[in-house]
């Protein structure tokens, strides 16, 4: 649970963070800009274990505002549970406000990774107006959601003892034309979302030797096909 300690912030722009962000058209984020007006307090519920944060650890990240203006900022984490990512700074955890259209997510690892960049973006879902990861975008939009609840109970009989506790849970969507369609990543879905360009697609599996159950080479083969149809 986050300890939030209000202090004196002074607006701070640094170059030399700039230059050490890894961002390339964004500034480096200081208190006082347009998406910080909202201190975040969170209610500690000490009879559940763990927390709702989507990331053990706080992420870099970049915000992109409905105006197109770009913040590079050191800790960024989503509560999944109650769907809002929030940001410290100066030791004091705020949550961003609805003038924000993108968060993008560096996530401790190599570019060349997968997972190692996270997209979020809201208006994508057409059920809510939740942040989502879009995994893939084009005649095809695959968008992952997550809830993180508590669940279980907290019981001990002297033998057994089980603890209610936060459980993350993850669902993957297949966004045509406007509708959303809960998915699983499997070569049954996958001829079923491109079947209008299934030899394509085939040949292009074999040659690359896909394997569609493992979510990175699913969307590869959905890229591939997006790239078709674009």
């Amino acid at each position: 649970m986050f300890k939030l300690i209000l202090t004196s912030l002074s607006l701070v722009c640094v170059s030399t963070v700039f230059s050490q962000s890894g961002f390339s058209s964004a500034v480096p984020y200081t208190y006082g800009e347009p998406f910080a007006n909202r201190a975040y307090k969170e209610k500690a519920d000490n009879a559940v274990e763990g927390n709702p944060m989507l990331f053990d650890d706080w992420k870099r990240g970049e915000v992109v505002l409905k105006n197109g203006e770009k913040y590079s900022v050191d800790k960024i984490n989503l509560n999944a549970d109650l769907h809002k990512f929030l940001y410290s700074q100066h030791d004091t955890v705020f949550e961003f406000v609805d003038n924000v259209k993108q968060i993008t997510i560096y996530n401790n690892g190599s570019s060349d990774n997968f997972n190692s960049v996270m997209v979020f973006k809201n208006n994508v879902d057409p059920e809510s107006d939740n942040f989502v990861e879009l995994l893939d975008t084009g005649k095809i939009t695959i968008f992952q959601t997550y809830e993180k609840k508590p669940e279980g109970e907290n019981y001990s009989n002297g033998i057994v003892n089980n603890s209610r506790k936060y459980v993350l849970h993850t669902t993957q969507y297949a966004l045509i034309n406007k509708v959303a369609t809960p998915i699983k990543f499997n070569s049954s879905t996958l001829n079923d979302l491109t079947a209008d360009k299934k030899k394509q697609v085939e040949d292009f599996i074999k040659e690359n030797k896909l394997k569609v159950k493992k979510e990175p080479d699913f969307l590869k083969a959905i890229n591939y096909y997006n790239s078709l149809s674009s």
